[in-house]
């Protein structure tokens, strides 16, 4: 017998009706231990078990790809899909855009996140890890850059040591915040003073990760990132 969805509720509106379907399909998913790859029924058979159309079906799945849990395969209708974190990454990006938080808010972000993943980069990495972390120390070092180009040099720093960590979660937390900054921070010239002591500062966590030292590398991210929110008054500019 079809598990209606519809019982009791004559008023729910389709686009209601599949946000219900939607969720009902994703706590199946969870339940019956889904892996990546694999591929959900059919259209009618979905609708049959909702006891909805083939409609509201369709809607819902549009809403499981927007969610990033399933993509839709020619011939073969909804597929399991393999997690990257960008649908963490797009709600996270939404969120920043509409709660436009403060620098210091979103440095505590970062100290809370940063020294965590540092530990597990130190335990992960590879030499690819490795090469990714120092190009990205020497970009910083270039003394022909512009305050913009430093900051993209020391945002490339943080993503490389995420992505070292070997966890999407990680980078999908990293990569908006970063993508947040590029668009709302303006490099001062406190930022610019600052500049030798970063590169230390950087160049003793990745000394700490090269070493698969994860107990330093933490202690060496936590130094930076609360040396940076306690001096935040002097890195932000000047107010017009």
């Amino acid at each position: 017998m079809a598990a209606s969805l519809q019982s009791g509720s004559l008023s729910l509106t389709p686009l209601r009706l599949s946000e219900k379907v939607a969720r009902s399909i994703q706590d199946d998913l969870i339940a019956t231990r889904r892996q990546p790859g694999d591929q959900l029924p059919t259209e009618p058979v979905l609708a049959e078990r909702y006891g909805v159309s083939r409609t509201v079906i369709r809607e819902a799945a549009r809403l499981l790809v927007d969610r990033g849990l399933v993509t839709i395969r020619a011939g073969s209708g909804m597929v399991v899909a393999e997690f990257t974190g960008s649908s963490i990454a797009r709600q996270y990006e939404l969120m920043l855009a509409l709660a436009q938080p403060r620098f210091e808010e979103l440095m505590e972000m970062r100290l809370v996140v940063e020294v965590g993943l540092t530990q597990y980069a130190a335990q992960r990495r590879t030499e690819v890890d490795l090469v990714a972390i120092q190009e990205a120390l020497t970009e910083f070092s270039n003394p022909d850059l512009t305050l913009q180009t430093a900051l993209e040099s020391d945002l490339k720093f943080h993503m490389a040591v995420a992505q070292a960590s070997h966890n999407p979660f990680f980078v999908s937390l990293v990569n908006p915040m970063n993508d947040y900054l590029r668009s709302t921070y303006s490099p001062s010239m406190g930022y610019a003073a600052a500049m030798p002591r970063t590169l230390h500062e950087h160049a003793e966590i990745a000394r700490a990760i090269e070493q698969g030292d994860a107990q330093l590398a933490g202690e060496m991210a936590k130094s930076h990132l609360t040396r940076i929110l306690r001096e935040s008054d002097d890195l932000l500019p000047e107010p017009n």
